[in-house]
């Protein structure tokens, strides 16, 4: 199994792909949020979801568990005017989320080093956690739904965008077919559990065009093409064991 802290240091810790951001915009279009510098399947669409659901009140604190380089957490937090606290296993990742908060004008935010199942926040301490696209890559997701209910305060709202899968992708944690009996038994109520539009040919699509130009993501990263390439053809052949991304909304019992 992969080390994921490594994996993840050496991603944030190089620069951002023009390439690829290429392809996400050719991909996604006005959905992508390109300012956001993203590392992540999400939509706008989504983040106004999220935005809209996490019930913030100006001053509330928002928490963003595998927040990467911050983008998706600053932008709910700035058009909600509440203090964000950013989450990720990766130190070089949290590097680009402050350079991101200064961008971005976002002065109520930190980051620090943590993980899904260890945050190192305080109990009942913020009124809604966010996770996009992250809780994939969680080694135990029973004790990252528990961390999600410890942090919030009683009625705090969790959103999470992830996948449910119908059997074990390659090189990746233990996943499962449904997040809500994992999250009701955390002490969550599901408020929803909502696919999102046109997931599946998107992501499909965005990996056919890595596939298609492989030569230029490798010597714009100094990879070797022939490992780029199998890395993409396995990311579809997993892609393929996914039944579902979905937006999740829960409230803290």
């Amino acid at each position: 199994m992969t080390d994921w802290k490594a994996a993840f240091t050496t991603t944030f810790g190089a620069p951002a792909s023009a390439v690829s951001a290429r392809i996400w915009a050719e991909v996604y279009g006005d959905e992508y949020p390109a300012e956001l510098d993203t590392y992540s399947f999400v939509t706008r669409s989504d983040l106004r979801h999220i935005a809209r659901e996490a019930r913030l009140t100006p001053g509330g604190r928002l928490a963003d568990i595998g927040c990467g380089r911050g983008g998706p957490g600053l932008w709910v937090a700035a058009r909600t005017d509440v203090t964000l606290t950013g989450v990720d296993i990766a130190e070089t990742a949290l590097v680009s989320a402050r350079r991101h908060a200064e961008a971005m004008d976002v002065a109520a935010a930190e980051f620090r080093v943590g993980s899904f199942e260890e945050t190192g926040l305080d109990d009942g301490s913020f009124e809604a956690v966010m996770s996009v696209d992250a809780l994939l890559f969680a080694p135990d997701k029973p004790r990252a739904c528990a961390e999600f209910a410890r942090i919030l305060a009683p009625g705090g709202r969790l959103l999470v965008t992830t996948w449910d899968f119908d059997g074990q992708p390659v090189n990746r944690p233990p996943q499962v077919a449904d997040h809500r009996p994992l999250l009701e038994a955390a002490g969550f109520d599901v408020r929803s559990y909502e696919e999102t539009p046109d997931w599946r040919e998107r992501q499909r699509r965005t990996m056919e065009l890595s596939l298609e130009r492989v030569a230029d993501l490798a010597a714009e990263s100094g990879d070797d093409p022939n490992r780029l390439r199998g890395s993409f053809e396995q990311t579809l052949r997993n892609q393929d064991l996914m039944t579902r991304r979905v937006l999740i909304v829960a409230s803290r019992r």
